[in-house]
């Protein structure tokens, strides 16, 4: 589905589905976003109730989300295009058709 990180192809290599009118925009990013920071504050919180490290040691959950966050962003991105494709909000266009 992409040519890149985030990068979708033209059209799909198996079908020749165009990807163009499903385009995601800015929600996956949100939706990303709001995942990551649930997970990261809820380690952040549990870490702090079991051992109370010193503040500077729970900078830890800085990258560890920040790692989350590059990672979870491709599959998002591609659930919120298949949602589009599967809601039928854009038009989608075969080479058949």
């Amino acid at each position: 589905m992409f040519a890149g990180y985030l990068t979708p192809r033209v059209s799909c290599e198996a079908c020749g589905l165009v990807f163009e009118p499903m385009r995601a925009d800015d929600a996956p990013a949100y939706f990303t976003v709001f995942l990551v920071g649930h997970i990261a504050i809820a380690g952040v919180l549990f870490t702090e109730q079991l051992w109370h490290p010193a503040m500077w040691l729970q900078s830890f959950w800085v990258p560890v989300a920040v790692a989350m966050m590059f990672g979870f962003l491709p599959y998002i991105k591609g659930a919120v295009m298949g949602a589009i494709y599967s809601s039928q909000a854009g038009e989608h266009r075969h080479p058949a058709e």
